[in-house]
């Protein structure tokens, strides 16, 4: 039974973003390797899928979520904060499927607070970060030229990441995407063959001064190219290649893999023939990421700014953060590095040589406790102060943050803005000195004034009044 007609207006509002919901986004790519491991199924997925929906305390009350009919009240106000998705706004039975989207978006509040922009891999053992939004990076409206110019530094590609394929992936590409191109990609290496014989051409007139400055030999163009010039082309790149598949990854427009896969797999470099061997791209190695590299979550650029505190004024460092120790270094069951958790996310702590992966007795006993035991007398777990230090989106929609050792000073300046600790307490602390024994004199005795030092006291009389 066909739909009731709308007016063209109605129409409209239906369609427009004002009071209609966008289409939900495709669920994270499934991990293959779960099905050997165990995993909670009410765990919260990589990224949101769905919009999500709130609405005034007056109105929870009366169930009134701005949809054609109301929520159930033991549902929505069995919550804390007033967020659903909706699934489906009109089912089979009528109803509106919705639930809870408390974990998105209270983990999206959570990591803002943190202040911690979104950066660019860095390659393996680098601390330089560059932020996302950085313009030799974050660029996508550009030209063949320019894409074959920024392939290792930008994030958005038409093709796919071929070292993240499975088998029946890659296979499926090559017969829907790339069988039938043939005739397109011999065109395309018959230009790149006369681009190459005009540079070559134009390097030989210039250093046998045929041709000065200012004039140029003529262009080649690919209606010059002769067919047995061609396949001589053909065979050479069957011999290099490196050259093949960077041809192949500008006109399929592939994702650069992580330059030791290509050197390993691809060969060795062909003789006499020269390669500027560019740096890696930062995506090489994961793939790159699935939407805009920073992903929504913030939009900050850096984190060189200072904190200012109400009595200590500026900062040198900024607040740490209180994570919470999931998983425990326990050296029995193999496990040699501790997960934390900070923010709603799992962190990766450093590898360097830091109190993180340090043994018993070579740091403070309380922190060494915190990671190496569960404290299961404390509420929530064990926990500890950390600095977060850097931020990345990998393939998968995951967030991976990293964090460092907090500095002292700082963490006792939050633990007072916190009420956990005291500045003063802390400062009487480390000004404390142990106590000697006095001396006992003998009644009467008094050193004469010039054999006084200062600070030494002497009873008191009429005279000095104990001054």
């Amino acid at each position: 039974m066909a739909g009731r007609s709308v007016s063209p207006g109605a129409a409209l509002l239906r369609s427009s973003r004002m009071f209609s919901m966008p289409a939900p986004i495709p669920a994270p790519p499934s991990d293959y390797s779960s099905a050997t491991k165990h995993y909670s199924p009410t765990a919260t997925i990589n990224y949101p899928t769905h919009l999500t929906v709130t609405t005034t305390s007056s109105s929870r009350i009366n169930g009134d979520w701005g949809f054609k009919r109301p929520f159930p009240l033991k549902t929505t106000t069995n919550t804390t904060y007033p967020l659903i998705r909706v699934r489906q706004v009109d089912s089979t039975e009528h109803v509106t499927d919705f639930q809870s989207a408390s974990d998105h978006t209270i983990t999206l509040q959570k990591y803002q607070e943190l202040n911690l922009p979104i950066s660019v891999p860095p390659p393996a053992g680098s601390r330089n970060l560059t932020s996302v939004f950085e313009e030799s990076g974050d660029v996508t409206a550009l030209n063949a030229e320019q894409k074959a110019e920024l392939s290792n530094k930008r994030w958005k590609f038409t093709g796919p990441w071929l070292a993240g394929m499975t088998d029946g992936d890659f296979n499926r590409f090559i017969e829907k995407e790339v069988r039938g191109k043939r005739s397109e990609f011999r065109a395309f290496l018959r230009e790149n063959l006369a681009a190459e014989m005009t540079a070559d051409q134009a390097q030989k007139a210039r250093e046998s001064g045929e041709f000065g400055e200012s004039a140029e030999p003529p262009t080649v163009s690919a209606r010059d190219i002769t067919d047995e010039d061609f396949m001589v082309y053909l065979r050479e790149l069957r011999q290099d290649r490196m050259a093949l598949y960077a041809l192949v990854g500008r006109f399929l427009d592939l994702a650069p893999v992580d330059l030791n896969t290509s050197l390993r797999f691809l060969g060795n470099l062909a003789p006499n023939q020269p390669r500027d061997i560019e740096r890696a791209s930062p995506y090489g190695a994961t793939g790159p990421p699935i939407t805009h590299p920073s992903a929504g979550l913030s939009y900050l650029r850096t984190r060189n700014f200072q904190e200012n505190h109400a009595i200590y004024g500026p900062q040198k460092h900024h607040p740490p953060v209180k994570a919470r120790i999931l998983k425990p270094i326990h050296f029995a069951t193999g496990s040699f590095r501790p997960s934390i958790g900070i923010a709603g996310f799992v962190a990766g702590p450093p590898i360097d040589d830091t109190m993180f992966n340090s043994l018993k007795g070579k740091y403070p006993s309380k922190f060494t406790k915190a990671l190496h035991d569960i404290e299961l007398e404390e509420r929530g777990g064990s926990k500890l102060y950390v600095q977060p230090t850097m931020a990345t989106v990998d393939s998968s929609g995951r967030i991976r943050i990293q964090i460092d050792e907090a500095n002292s000073q700082s963490e006792v300046v939050q633990k007072e803005m916190v009420g956990e600790a005291s500045v003063f307490d802390q400062v009487l602390k480390e000004m404390k000195t142990p106590e000697t024994p006095r001396k006992e004199r003998s009644p009467g005795f008094s050193l004469p004034m010039g054999n006084r030092r200062h600070g030494q006291r002497r009873d008191g009389n009429a005279r000095n009044y104990g001054l």
